[in-house]
């Protein structure tokens, strides 16, 4: 054979077992994570029943869209804005999401962790529910707050902004702009969020009536 057929058997032969080792890889991280097996057994009735299933991205996947049955938004009262919710599980019925009296926190920069909105969710309710406007999110940001609204129906919205949207939208609420470093202090004061009587949004555009 000549020599550049042994390179392409070794080049095959790589590839397989290179394919081979990330699969084991992947799998090994998933068993080493509890990916998809439930928490250990205790062998204490009254602790075993209260240990939950892990929950997986495949589990929150599977379960049906926020908005799905829920009655359509009759309008889009208030003032428009050129940017919408930034993913589609923070929808609250077909056409978008729509909140009442939500409380706005408005972030002049990128929200980096979840760590940094701990102290705002922990007071977001169904009656004052809240959207997190910012410059922008780490992806694993808007995958949990996506995650928590499609699993929990969690009474939360973000929303990617640029510097005037953000701008007028603290105007329009009487919200005081924060920064990532106030938000890492935890400098996150009831008084700095603002509020409407209405948000309603789509993936591309926001209402807020005030």
């Amino acid at each position: 054979m000549p020599a550049w057929g042994w390179f392409l058997v070794a080049l095959a032969v790589g590839s397989a077992l290179l394919a081979v080792a990330v699969t084991v890889d992947v799998r090994a991280r998933r068993r080493a994570g509890g990916v998809g097996e439930p928490a250990p057994r205790r062998g204490i009735d009254a602790v075993d029943a209260q240990v939950p299933r892990y929950v997986t991205q495949d589990d929150v996947d599977a379960l049906p869209s926020p908005g799905r049955g829920r009655p359509r938004e009759p309008g889009h009262p208030g003032e428009g804005f050129s940017f919408g919710h930034a993913h589609a599980d923070f929808g609250t019925n077909p056409d978008g999401a729509a909140l009442t009296n939500p409380q706005i926190l408005v972030v002049d920069g990128e929200v980096s962790s979840m760590r940094e909105l701990l102290g705002p969710l922990s007071a977001a309710t169904e009656a004052l529910p809240l959207v997190v406007v910012a410059d922008g999110f780490h992806p694993e940001v808007i995958a949990t707050l996506a995650a928590n609204r499609r699993a929990l129906a969690f009474p939360v919205v973000a929303a990617v902004a640029g510097a005037r949207d953000r701008t007028r939208l603290a105007e329009l609420t009487g919200a005081e702009v924060l920064s990532p470093a106030d938000l890492r202090a935890g400098y996150v004061p009831a008084t700095a969020l603002g509020s409407a009587r209405r948000w309603t949004s789509t993936p591309t555009r926001a209402w807020v009536q005030t």
